[in-house]
């Protein structure tokens, strides 16, 4: 009951500025545009230095990555967003060596 009393409770400045909660929403909405666009910038440079076979690259990449998901996903869920990304890189680097030496690359 409590709980349902306060998310009642409206704390936004909705009633002193017109157009307020639209101008909010279409910052969260440019916000959160700009952190997908954010993220995929990562993985294509994933996909393009495991392409090209840039260690280096792709190295630095990854290590951007962890360091600016606090920034692109809040700290609550760094951690599942880097082992997502660390997953999704180590298949692109499975996907581009198959693609280059055949199913051999996957036997020892």
């Amino acid at each position: 009951m409590f709980v349902k009393i306060l998310s009642v409770l409206s704390y936004d400045r909705s009633w002193v500025v017109p157009g307020y909660k639209e101008r909010a929403r279409h910052g969260d909405r440019l916000r959160d545009a700009l952190k997908s666009a954010g993220v995929g910038l990562l993985l294509f440079s994933v996909m393009a230095s495991a392409i090209a076979g840039a260690e280096t690259a792709f190295f630095l990449t990854i290590l951007a990555a962890w360091l600016l998901f606090p920034m692109l996903v809040g700290l609550r869920n760094t951690l599942d967003a880097g082992c997502a990304f660390m997953l999704i890189s180590l298949g692109a680097v499975i996907v581009v060596g198959i693609a280059r030496n055949g199913l051999g690359h996957l036997l020892p």
